[in-house]
């Protein structure tokens, strides 16, 4: 089910197969009413988040301590023009340090290494199996990286809107101070993260900043190994990241900073924490739990009221399109007794109430809601999905002909269980996460 009701995974499904009701914006705004922005389905690894802390830490010590260096270096490379530029080069250039530590390392006989969450990896097997090591470039530039477009792909990128949201950086990569005191209490007891950042500062000033380029600094990887300092780097990225498990302050800071400590993340935080490893989430079953500990505080109580009253209905929504999407779905007459199940199950669960309704809910419910007989229904409805996808710049997925014919022109087949509306409603099934495994990724790293 995941494969084909989250977020889009590119190994998986195109993107014409994607959200062909327009659901994604609203179930995702109803989760981050609770999550507020700091977890998302691609912010979702503890060690990465810790990643970007560190490296963060690491540029802005640099630029308490080595200012002139830093401004120097402004002034003779062309691609650093502004601060910005400075620091997504350099996050570039210590995101490529990350995936060439861990892929030159994966195979060590001494340790095993987890790879989990590294990005880039078979990337840097290609590259590494093609070219010399003298011809592999570590490069300080915003659209350098192992990664096609890694300014947005890596792990910058993909964590950049939680960061902002918890008042590491702004947009432009400037630092709050407030948060980054309070980030220098615990980072300096980490003394294994406090070495590896003394020897990464050593490369960047000594080495990497010396580079004779004009545009932007960078070395090769055959440069980087026979520096003194490549072993004690490798090390030390091994030491505090090489298994997922990060130290017991640094979790216990996250779990504070990604809002897990009372409210509705909390309640769902803990449903969580009763499911076993590996075990399928129950949405609903979490949903209910979470509500049931939360009827003290009635503002995150609504919050988690609101995605149980609209879920039934965003499913039913999402399914129908789906169904008729069907290759095997040829005409109206033939599936007409199960579309009138599914049309009066849709209708009932149009009834939800919402404090909040988002545009695209109310709209989508009122086309759901609509009366007629049942060709005018769906014909309204495949008129509906028919904008979304002319909006997005896609093409529409099915169209029903003068003669209640179905046209197909995509269509992404349906799980055994649920390719018929009668095993759809038996399943009750809960099409749209809400982060819940997110939560779970998250639950796992601190725990």
């Amino acid at each position: 089910m995941k494969e084909f009701f989250t977020i889009p995974d590119p190994d998986i499904t195109s993107e014409s197969s994607v959200d062909p009701m327009g659901i994604q914006v609203i179930w995702t705004h109803y989760g981050q009413e609770i999550f507020n922005e700091k977890l998302t389905t691609i912010a979702n690894d503890l060690r990465v988040f810790t990643f970007n802390l560190f490296h963060n830490h690491l540029i802005n010590s640099l630029y308490k301590n080595y200012p002139e260096q830093i401004q120097e270096a402004k002034n003779r490379y062309k691609a650093w023009s502004t601060d910005a530029d400075v620091k997504t080069g350099l996050l570039m250039f210590l995101e490529d340090v990350v995936t060439w530590t861990f892929y030159l390392h994966s195979e060590s006989a001494e340790k095993k290494v987890d790879t989990v969450g590294i990005l880039g990896l078979t990337k840097a097997k290609v590259k590494h199996n093609s070219y010399p090591e003298d011809q592999i470039f570590l490069e300080a530039y915003k659209r350098a990286g192992l990664l096609k477009n890694q300014i947005n792909l890596g792990m910058t990128g993909r964590y950049k809107g939680p960061m902002i949201n918890m008042e590491f950086i702004d947009r432009s990569f400037s630092y709050y101070p407030k948060t980054w005191e309070h980030v220098e209490r615990f980072m300096t007891k980490w003394s294994q993260a406090m070495g590896l950042e003394l020897k990464l500062s050593e490369l960047i000033i000594d080495k990497l900043l010396k580079s004779n380029y004009k545009d932007y600094p960078r070395f090769t990887l055959a440069e980087v190994k026979r520096s003194k300092l490549y072993k004690e780097v490798c090390t030390g990225y091994l030491s505090c990241f090489g298994s997922s498990k990060v130290p017991k302050a640094v979790r216990e800071y996250w779990r504070d900073k990604l809002g897990l400590l009372s409210g509705a993340p909390k309640a769902l935080y803990d449903q969580i924490a009763l499911v076993n490893n590996g075990e399928y989430i129950d949405h609903s079953k979490i949903f209910s739990g979470a509500r049931a500990n939360l009827k003290n505080e009635p503002a995150e109580f609504e919050k988690v009221e609101t995605i149980i009253n609209i879920e039934p209905f965003l499913s039913h929504a999402e399914y129908l399109l789906r169904y008729l999407g069907q290759q095997s779905v040829k005409n109206l007459p033939d599936i007409q007794n199960d579309l009138m199940i599914l049309r009066k199950e849709i209708t009932a669960a149009a009834m939800f109430i919402v404090h909040k309704p988002v545009t695209r809910l109310s709209e989508l419910a009122q086309v759901m809601r609509s009366e007629g007989t049942l060709t005018e229904w769906l014909i309204r409805v495949l008129e509906y999905h028919k904008k979304i996808m002319d909006d997005r710049g896609g093409n529409k997925w099915v169209e029903l002909d003068g003669l209640n014919n179905f046209k197909h022109y995509f269509g992404v087949p349906l799980p055994k269980e649920i390719n018929t509306i009668p095993k759809y409603l038996d399943s009750k099934g809960w099409l749209h996460t809400y982060y819940l495994g997110t939560v779970r990724n998250i639950f796992e790293g601190l725990n």
